[in-house]
């Protein structure tokens, strides 16, 4: 089977943040804090203009989702042993015995239930697929799939088929 895709992989598709990942028991690794990089794949068919998307739509795009995510303390809402206190101007955390105070403004909740960086990937897959689908109606895009690179080496994608 033949497929036309794309890939925007550029030196601005970064995020810093914090995280810590939850392992069950009560026991999570430290905080701690990544320079993240991430890339997107998009495969499907070409458009009147022949391109799947134009690189001048993908990358903007990519990278309002890295800007979300940087210089942030990302936690997973969807973790059932986590507890988060949203306050007003303080996030309170506590898994198992540790507790954690966050200044509101540094603390971004994501709709995950861990921030491994398979996870992150997922989600901002997610995050494009819903971008992609409200500004051009999914512009014939049949496949995405997003790698988050948490240190050289180490490195998790996530691909959705539709």
């Amino acid at each position: 089977m033949a497929a036309f895709r794309i890939r925007v992989d550029h030196e601005n598709l970064k995020f810093s943040s914090a995280h810590f990942v939850l392992f069950g028991n009560g026991k999570c690794e430290t905080l701690h804090g990544h320079n993240y990089r991430a890339w997107v794949e998009l495969e499907g068919s070409l458009q009147p203009s022949d391109y799947v998307l134009d690189f001048l739509v993908v990358k903007p795009l990519m990278k309002q989702v890295c800007e979300r995510l940087d210089h942030k303390v990302m936690l997973p809402t969807e973790n059932e042993d986590l507890r988060i206190d949203p306050g007003d101007s303080v996030v309170g955390v506590i898994y198992g015995n540790k507790q954690y105070s966050f200044p509101a403004e540094d603390v971004l909740l994501l709709p995950i239930h861990n921030t491994s960086a398979e996870l992150l990937a997922r989600y901002i897959c997610g995050v494009l697929r819903e971008e992609i689908k409200s500004q051009f109606g999914g512009g014939g895009v049949t496949a995405i799939k997003v790698g988050v690179q948490e240190s050289f080496g180490q490195e998790a994608s996530y691909e959705e088929i539709f």
